[in-house]
């Protein structure tokens, strides 16, 4: 493996930091975030070197298991279901901060430069908030646009975010820095819910029914009643909404 960003300094480079060489991974993990997804007739399986967070993804065909394609060598990132044998890879960290759609040829249709937790509606318009590893803030609500281009939305505070859920109208449900947050379909922010709470939430916003929306405090869940509509679907199938482990 190897990426432009990793580094590495020792005595046989007179201990000046320099661009890491390819190395073999000692050791190899599925990826911590969204590790398989199947969409139609493709999978997309992601494995990571453990100890320097480089990983792949590797697409696959559902009915006999071959290798279609993989990406090459980056940092893990965040994944979703983008259409019907279509994926989101997203990469962040060592300089990285950019997210790839994938067709049902493995092969790279699109790029942004930006990651986060993204959902895919109907529709395919691509959307989420930012997830940058970096404080204060500097992370926005997002919609990545078709031509490869980021359309900013409402500034977020804070850092832990949940997966965020999506209703028919079109806004976008999530929780972040002790806020349940909504961006509707016009980019508008509107904090929906706040509380005096520290604790870190990665997990995911479920949109239930009556507009409830339920988040996992850490051995807590707290349910909030919100005016949001019923649960958006996904690409290329109505009724489901589609994100990182959402079977399409």
């Amino acid at each position: 493996m190897s990426f432009p960003g990793v580094v590495e300094m020792g005595h046989q480079a007179g201990r000046e930091i320099r661009p890491r060489r390819p190395w073999a991974p000692e050791e190899i993990g599925v990826d911590h975030w969204e590790p398989l997804l199947v969409s139609a007739d493709r999978i997309a399986a992601g494995f990571t070197d453990t100890r320097g967070g480089i990983g792949r993804t590797f697409f696959l065909d559902l009915q006999d298991g071959a290798t279609i394609s993989a990406t090459s060598p980056a940092p893990t990132g965040r994944k979703a279901i983008a259409g019907p044998g279509q994926f989101l890879i997203g990469s962040q960290g060592y300089g990285a901060f950019t997210t790839g759609r994938f067709g049902r040829d493995g092969a790279e249709t699109a790029r942004w430069a930006g990651h986060g937790a993204m959902l895919v509606d109907e529709d395919g318009s691509v959307g989420g908030p930012e997830l940058e590893n970096h404080l204060p803030s500097r992370s926005r609500f997002r919609w990545l646009a078709p031509d490869g281009t980021l359309v900013a939305g409402p500034a977020l505070t804070g850092y832990y975010t949940s997966y965020p859920a999506k209703d028919r109208e079109g806004t976008t449900v999530f929780w972040r820095d002790g806020k349940l947050l909504a961006v509707d379909a016009d980019l508008a922010g509107h904090e929906l819910f706040a509380m005096d709470d520290s604790r870190a939430v990665i997990s995911r916003a479920l949109l239930l029914n009556d507009g409830n929306v339920a988040v996992s405090l850490d051995n807590e869940v707290l349910v909030v009643r919100t005016p949001l509509g019923p649960l958006a679907g996904g690409p290329g199938r109505a009724g489901k909404a589609t994100s990182g482990a959402i079977l399409c």
